[in-house]
């Protein structure tokens, strides 16, 4: 007979090579019989149970592991059953217990077997075969199949089966039937079973659905019964009767046959293990990838140093010195920016190296690169660069450093408007004030000139050629040298120096100004002649261009950087203060010989009486007792402070060259407010800025001067709007055709304002000396005339502007 087993219809078990079945040669096969002795042939159980009954519980698949399970052996047995809901011997199994909550869903049986049960080797009590030949209820998936296991006993004594038969390479139990009390024990009756029903076989599984779950637990349900007594549905015989842990054959239950070893503290050993280990890879890994890098180190020593944060590198190095050496390679060599990129890290165990490109932008030079390399080493556990000389360049060595040695090229020229030369030798002595000097750099001045420059070199000392330094020298060829620190100047005449770079340098840059050749000399010619120091400025109204630059005597340009009172041509920023403050053209005015305001006599000059006129009329005649009137009734500080500021008064006029600024403070009193608003007091001025204020009128618009045209000057502030500016212009002509300039004998279409600004302190019986004004403008010509101690503006700075405008 073929002993060999062979799966059945619906069987999914894997068929497992040389396995001889589980049943005695010759016997009846379980796929063929019924399972009961005297069963006829080809009978099989019922697939299902009696109508009316109920249906039997889940069996759990077997390739599910099972609750950790160890098998009871001897007296424990009968414990073991009480332990799992069930008192012992009273066949009532607990309904709670299923396959994954510690014991499977089975028949729990309350007594063992009787001895007197015959073998049934084949049906459904029957064992289905194991894929082993040595134990036939293991099967290749590991864990338990299904299988009845006895509570307290074994089977009969000289049962086969030297293995256990129930137990799997896995370790625990299967979903099965469990004894409640044992079996195999002689004078034992039949236990109770828990269903009425057989368990189906294997063949049962080719008529479940595909995918059941039970097709796979009644395999197990099959295959774990090991050879034995077959038993009926009501007793031994009955296909669903527990054979115990080891079946027919198996060992008594004396304690004789071998005991099943308990898997629990291996598996909890090998949970702990598994914890202990993740926990320590954990704690690894977490080292690992916390653990401090040299990249990050070398990342934040160049980030320091492009931030030229000094303090922060010396942090993050060895040694000592850092903070001091970088300082020094800064002052050097004018370093205006520093650009350093690495180029990767390379580490090798507690030394690391991160090779690096520098750019640094040298100032009066341009760019000068070179490639260095960042040492860093591991000292307790954090990377630091190790810091000397080499770190700012491979070159150098202990107590060294770097300096510039410098080549200057062709200086720039200094261009009229028209593209002519202004910085010529034979230059009138106006214009060569404007165009300035040109000397050697002094120690006092290389501070301000930067470490582009060394004493003795070639650099502006005055006017546009100081102003205009930069462009006008251009850069340098410059040459980077090594050096013994503290002995930087010594590089320059060494024999044979260590060159580590050159930075090509530049011929110095032409600038024009604005200087119109035929202005400029119709300037000095209406002066030329002035026994007193005299200045003229004009310029273009529409641009703020400086046309033209005038003093006499040479020596001082009192035209840009005097300071004097501006007398009554601030009359024009007084009259345009009240009209922003609600006092109308057609309103009229009241020229008295004195006028008190704040406890301060006021009066007119030559102790003038105009009595009733027009706002015109007062303007023209530069009436002062009319005005401070107004002024008293009208403003306050504030708003003639707020009508100055549109005129470039408490600013900086960006010219470039060394100018005064005008300065307006604000009056504290009604008597200070009275004298300010006369261009007395406390505020000063220069011809330069006083030429802006009928410019300002002409246009409209209030502009800062301009002397350079190219390049373009920059940070000029916009043009301010002059909201009064065509009242203005009619009150500025009335002053040359019918007030105190009508015989100066002006032609053409001129407007003007005198004035006189008295100043210092006066002998007892005697008037303040005074300085004599003229500013007006015509057409696009704007234009103020300044004569020290002239007395008079009508009559000593006016005739001056008339000279002017007549050469034009």
């Amino acid at each position: 007979m073929d002993e060999r087993w062979t799966p059945g219809p619906g069987d999914d078990r894997p068929i497992p090579p040389e396995n001889p079945r589980p049943y005695p040669a010759g016997g009846p096969d379980p796929q063929d019989g019924a399972g009961a002795p005297g069963a006829p042939a080809g009978a099989r159980p019922e697939h299902g149970p009696p109508e009316g009954a109920p249906p039997p519980e889940p069996r759990p698949s077997p390739y599910t592991l099972p609750s950790a399970l160890t098998q009871p052996s001897g007296a424990q047995r009968s414990f073991a059953a009480d332990s799992r809901g069930t008192p012992a011997g009273s066949g009532t199994p607990d309904p709670a217990r299923s396959a994954s909550g510690g014991y499977p869903a089975a028949d729990f049986r309350a007594a063992p077997p009787s001895p007197a049960d015959p073998p049934a080797p084949s049906g459904h009590g029957a064992p289905a075969p194991g894929p082993f030949p040595h134990d036939t209820a293991r099967y290749g998936s590991g864990g338990y199949p299904a299988a009845g296991l006895g509570g307290a006993g074994h089977a009969a004594p000289g049962s086969p089966g030297p293995q256990d038969a129930a137990r799997s390479a896995s370790g625990g139990y299967p979903a099965t039937d469990l004894g409640g009390a044992g079996y195999g024990s002689p004078g034992a009756s039949a236990p109770a079973p828990h269903t009425p029903y057989p368990a189906p076989s294997r063949g049962h599984d080719a008529h479940r659905p595909a995918g059941d779950p039970e097709s796979t637990a009644s395999f197990a349900a099959v295959s774990a019964e090991p050879p034995g007594p077959a038993r009926g549905p009501q007793g031994p015989s009955g296909p669903q009767a527990p054979y115990g842990s080891h079946g027919p054959g198996g060992p008594s239950d004396d304690g004789a046959g071998p005991r099943r070893r308990s898997r629990k503290g291996l598996i909890i050993g090998i949970t702990s293990a598994v914890v202990v280990l993740a926990l320590v890879g954990g704690g690894v890994s977490w080292y690992v990838l916390n653990m401090p890098k040299p990249e990050e180190t070398a990342d934040a020593f160049a980030d320091a140093w492009n931030s030229e944060d000094y303090a922060a590198m010396a942090a993050l190095a060895t040694g000592d010195g850092l903070e001091d050496a970088f300082t020094g390679l800064d002052a050097n060599l004018g370093i205006e920016e520093a650009r350093i990129a690495l180029d990767g890290v390379t580490a090798d165990g507690d030394t690391a190296t991160a090779p690096f490109t520098a750019d640094l932008s040298l100032s009066n030079a341009g760019d000068w690169s070179y490639e260095g390399e960042l040492p860093l080493v591991r000292v307790d556990g954090e990377w630091r660069v190790e810091f000397s000389p080499a770190v700012i360049h491979p070159e150098l060595g202990e107590g060294q450093t770097l300096t510039r040695v410098n080549e200057w090229g062709e200086r720039g020229a200094i261009l009229a408007a028209d593209g002519t030369r202004l910085d010529t030798p034979d230059a009138s002595g106006s214009v060569a004030m404007l165009v300035g000097e040109v000397g050697e750099a002094t120690e006092e001045a290389l501070e301000d000139l930067g470490p582009a420059y060394e004493a003795g070199d070639p650099t502006g000392v005055t006017g546009f050629q100081r102003a205009y330094e930069e462009e006008l020298a251009g850069t340098a060829t410059t040459s980077i040298r090594v050096a013994e620190a503290g002995a930087e100047d010594a590089a320059a005449d060494a024999e044979n120096p260590v060159v580590v770079g050159e930075v090509e340098g530049s011929d110095g840059q032409d600038i024009t100004t604005a200087i119109d050749p035929a202005v400029q000399a119709a300037a000095g010619q209406a002066i030329g002649g002035q026994s007193k120091p005299t200045a003229l400025v004009a310029m273009r109204p529409s641009t703020g261009e400086v046309l033209a630059v005038a003093n006499t005597p040479a020596g001082f340009n009192r035209a840009v950087e005097g300071q004097y009172p501006a007398g009554s041509t601030f009359k024009i920023v007084s009259y345009d203060a009240l009209l922003s403050n609600g006092m109308t053209m057609d309103e009229g005015m009241d020229c008295p010989e004195n006028a008190e305001v704040g406890g301060w006599d006021f009066k007119n000059a030559g102790d003038a009486e105009y009595g009733a006129q027009t706002v015109t009329e007062a303007f023209a005649t530069s009436c002062n007792t009319a005005l401070v009137q107004k002024v008293a009734e009208k403003l306050d500080s504030a708003s003639l402070v707020s009508s100055a500021e549109k005129y470039g008064f408490n600013s900086e006029l960006q010219t470039g060259l060394s100018a005064f600024d005008p300065v307006f403070p604000a009056p504290d009193s009604t008597t200070l407010l009275a004298a300010s608003s006369l261009g007395q007091g406390q505020m000063l001025t220069s011809p330069l800025h006083m030429a802006t204020v009928p410019a300002a009128v002409a246009d409209g618009s209030w502009r800062s001067p301009v002397f350079v045209t190219d390049p373009e000057t920059s940070g000029l502030p916009e043009p301010t709007p002059i909201a009064n500016a065509e009242s203005l212009q009619a009150m500025t002509r009335a002053v040359v055709t019918e007030g105190t300039a009508k015989d100066v004998g002006f032609t053409g279409e001129v407007h003007g304002k005198s004035g006189t600004a008295e100043y210092g302190t006066a002998e007892e019986g005697e008037d303040l000396p005074a300085h004599a004004w003229f500013v007006g403008y015509e057409g696009d010509v704007a234009f103020a005339v300044l004569v020290e101690d002239g007395e008079s503006g009508s009559k000593a700075a006016a005739p001056l502007a008339k000279a002017f405008l007549d050469a034009l």
